[in-house]
Formats: structure tokens, sequence, C-alpha cells
């Protein structure tokens, strides 16, 4: 009997002798109320009751035990390797949770790396590694955001379900469940340069073979294809749409190869896989190039095939028409956000994956300013050169790895894990503005390097604080919780870090399905 059964027992007899004993005949000796027999028969309806449930209990426990256990979900089990890749691959793995690393499928795509906030992976002779699998907290992370199938890093010892990492449906031909809608590149799930570019050049074909092979002639269509998103992959699409002669549109809400542009002056891009064949229309072969020499080589592979691609529009909604076989495309265009539509055969969404920058929200955001005879946007939501910026009063705001990096180039120098600061000649006066308190992935190297700054007087840091107002040469800052001012502070330029939206709700705007 289980003891709720027989709390429920124990009370019912209480509620009955309390009933009784208020009811009591004052004439009769009864117990309670009742005669010696009552009590009897109370008893034995007990007895017979608490055997009942006995023996339905055990009857049950009888049945669970002898029923067979039906095997978990692939993806529900606990991710494991086989006793002979173990053996091969670390044959001193310890006992607690690491990450185990297949070589043979690894692309050094540095996704596993990115993800782990303790520092656990490096890249090593172009190859994810474990350089310090006793920092590993179980995260899990680098074995969701690996993007080869099967997985190259694999979370062994571990208890966690890891779960895969959603991204949207679609099918060989990249055609996502909305017919006529196509999905390339970083949102969906593959974050390589090279797949992209082939992506591009490969979805274009899928198209043109769709409607050359009975799509049939749609009149009220303007174009044959809307291409959103212009990075590698909307480039290589857009330029194999000029090649195949389509009527097209590229809509770019920031700048062409706005995401190549953005990464570290200098910085070298890998193009891997080394073994993946390059199809796109740009030029990936190779290990990879500096970032300047790819953008001077696309540019001009763009400018020479004569491809057009409106910069600073926005798409803000995609529908599929009721009365006939195209889309409905609303974006804005420029500062001035001018509403614009096409009609459009076919969609190729060829998005990044981090989405907008978030915005601070705050009166003074969109203000513009002139910093040495230019005239600019005061807020800035990247750092793409750090050399820029010499002697200025900078603030960042955000807590993750890019604003934590941002934060330290701006006052030193990295030297694999050790910074040197710059000179009282280039240093600028760096504030960084955090909301609450550092992000739980933030790199352990970054978590270092930031906080040597702060004790060395490099960086001041002002944590539970938000920005309450920008101004030309100041912001006001606040309490991040009851939203009081705090102080007011000097200020050049804002790098407000705080994350981007994710297109996911855009996609399922449309009716993509994530999965």
């Amino acid at each position: 009997m289980k003891k709720a059964q027989l709390l429920i027992i124990i009370n019912l007899l209480t509620m009955l002798l309390a009933i009784n004993l208020l009811s009591e005949h004052r004439t009769k000796s009864y117990f309670g109320g009742l005669p010696w027999y009552g009590w009897a028969g109370v008893g034995v309806f007990l007895a017979i009751a608490g055997v009942w449930f006995a023996i339905r209990d055990a009857r049950r426990a009888r049945r669970l035990l002898e029923e067979p256990v039906p095997p978990k979900a692939a993806s529900d089990q606990v991710s494991q390797i086989s006793k002979e890749d173990l053996e091969r691959l670390a044959p001193d793995a310890p006992d607690y949770p690491h990450p185990v690393i297949f070589p043979e499928r690894c692309i050094g795509c540095h996704a596993c790396v990115d993800a782990c906030p303790h520092d656990v992976l490096a890249i090593v002779n172009g190859i994810a590694s474990p350089v310090a699998r006793d920092q590993c907290m179980e995260d899990t992370a680098c074995q969701v955001e690996c993007p080869v199938s099967p997985k190259a890093c694999i979370v062994i010892n571990t208890t966690k379900k890891i779960k895969p990492r959603p991204v949207p449906v679609r099918d060989p031909s990249f055609m996502t469940n909305v017919p006529g809608c196509y999905i390339i590149g970083d949102v969906s799930g593959t974050p390589l340069i090279k797949n992209a570019a082939n992506e591009g050049a490969d979805v274009i074909k899928h198209i043109a073979h769709e409607l050359n092979n009975g799509a049939g002639v749609e009149p009220k269509a303007e174009v044959d294809v809307v291409i959103v998103g212009i990075g590698p992959a909307g480039l290589s699409a857009a330029i194999a749409a000029k090649q195949f002669k389509f009527r097209y549109v590229g809509i770019e809400q920031d700048k062409v190869l706005a995401t190549i542009d953005a990464y570290p002056k200098g910085k070298y891009v890998f193009f891997k896989p080394e073994s993946m064949a390059s199809r796109g229309t740009i030029a990936v072969d190779g290990a990879g190039e500096q970032r300047e020499k790819i953008l001077d080589s696309w540019i001009e592979t763009m400018n020479t095939n004569g491809v057009l691609i409106n910069e600073g529009e926005s798409c803000k909604s995609i529908k599929k028409a009721e009365d006939g076989d195209y889309f409905v495309v609303q974006t804005e265009r420029g500062s001035e956000r001018e509403k614009v539509g096409y009609r459009a055969r076919r969609i190729v969404l060829a998005l990044g994956n981090r989405g907008t920058p978030m915005k601070l929200k705050v009166p003074g955001e969109e203000m513009k300013i002139t910093r040495d005879e230019r005239t600019e946007d005061k807020v800035k939501y990247k750092l793409t050169d750090p050399t820029v910026y010499r002697r200025k009063r900078l603030v960042v705001v955000g807590a993750g790895n890019s604003a934590i990096e941002a934060a330290v180039d701006l006052v030193a120098r990295r030297n694999g894990d050790q910074i040197a600061f710059l000179s009282e000649n280039e240093i600028n006066e760096v504030t960084l503005v955090i909301r609450s308190d550092m992000k739980n992935d933030l790199k352990f190297l970054n978590k270092l390097q930031v906080y040597q700054c702060i004790d060395e007087g490099k960086i001041k840091a002002y944590f539970g604080t938000g920005i309450k107002e920008i101004r030309d040469a100041e912001i006001v800052l606040m309490n991040a919780r009851t939203s009081e001012e705090k102080l007011t502070i000097p200020n050049d330029y804002i790098f407000a870090m705080i994350g981007g939206d994710r297109p996911t709700r855009f996609l399922e705007s449309i009716g993509i399905k994530i999965a």
C-alpha cells in the first residue's frame, strides 16, 4: 500500500471518529458513538481495502517488470562512439565528459572551437583538437554546432541528451517545404564558404531546370528570382542567375559581402573542406586566402559579370500569391525606408545565421556625427579594424565573446594567449557596459584577457548598467534594473555588440518549417 493511500484511510478514520464523537448519544456508553461490533466492521473494511490495494500494486509492479523496455530513439541516446574508434582516436581518454574529434570528418570550420566556452578545443594543423580536456564542463555545444554529418566532434561520457540544432527543412535541390522557395548558405546549417558558393550556383541550376521543365509561364511575375542576402552564397547565386539570363533582383540589407568585410583586417579565411570540389561562380580554390584579396576578387567577378545588387534594402515579408505561381516580396530601401515590392517566380534565401544586429533602442541611436572631418554613425554594430581608432573615447556594450574581444582589441594587440597594451599615443579610453554579468559561454581566454585589461586600468567596466541616452559627445548610463540615471561619460563612438535577431521568426513567417 502506498503512503498516500494509507494517509487517506487514516484521514477518513479520523473524520469518522470526530463525527461520531460530536454526535454521541449521552444515554449510550458507545465509544465514539459506535458499539463494538460497529468498530469491528470498520476494521474489517479497512483490512479488506488494504489487502486489495496491496494486491493491485503488486500486480502492476510485476507487469512493469515483465514488459520489455522500449529502446530510446536514436536522437535521445547518449552520444557515444565505438570502442575501436575510441582506442584509435583517444587511447588515453579519461572517464569524465570531453570531446573526441574524428580528423577524417573534420573540415576545420571552427564551429566547435567557437561554440566551446571553456577553450577545450583549438584548431591544430587545420583540424579541431582537444587541447584542454580537463576544462570540459559538459557544455556539449561543440557537438551541436558541428556542421558535418556524421559529426566530427562527439562528446563522450556524458549523460546529457544532445539535441541537434534546429535548421530549416529543405530537399536535395535546396527547396523548402514552401514550393518555389529555396534556402542556401549559413542559415541552412552549414557555415562553410566553399559550400555556400557551391550551393549558390547549384540552386540556380535547379531553378532553371524547374522553370524550363513544366513550371509554365507566370505573366504576373516581374522577375524570375529574388535573392535575399548577398554573402558568398547569395553572390554566387546572383552571378549564376545573370549567366542564365534570368530576370533577377539581389537584395542585401547591409552591403555586398558584409560578413566577409566584417572580418578583422588581414584575417586568413579558410576554404574548407579542401576535398570538396569548387562549383561556385566565385573563386574558392586552394586552402584559403586573405580577407582583402577575397573581397577584391569576388567584387571584380561581380562587376565583370555585370551583376547589380540593391544594397541597403531589407526584406520585410515574402508571401505566396493566391492568384498564381509567384511570390510577393515587400522590402524597405535606404535610410528613408522606401517601400518597394516585387513579384517573383522563385525565391532564394541566402541569409546569414546571425541575423540582423540587435538595437539598443535608446534615444540618439540613429545619430550621425562628424569625427575627423567624416560624417558617420555614432553607434556601430561591428568592429572590423581596431587600428582605425586612436585615442578615442569608446564604449563597448555587451558581455559576449564579440564584445569582449572588441574591447580588448581597442586597447591591446593579441599574440597567442598574451596581449600587449598599446602605447599612450595609440591607446583608446574604453568603457565596457554590461547589463548584468559576463555571459556563461564567454571563452576562458577572453575572460582572462578582459580581466587583465580591467585590472591594469585599461578598460573600465560597469556591470548591471545600460545606456539611457546617446548624445553627440557623451552618453548617459543608467541602472539596468531600475532605469535610474547613474552618470554621464564623454564618448566618441559606441560599439553595440549585444547579439543578433536570428532569422528563425522571418523564415517561419514565410511558412518554412524549422526542425
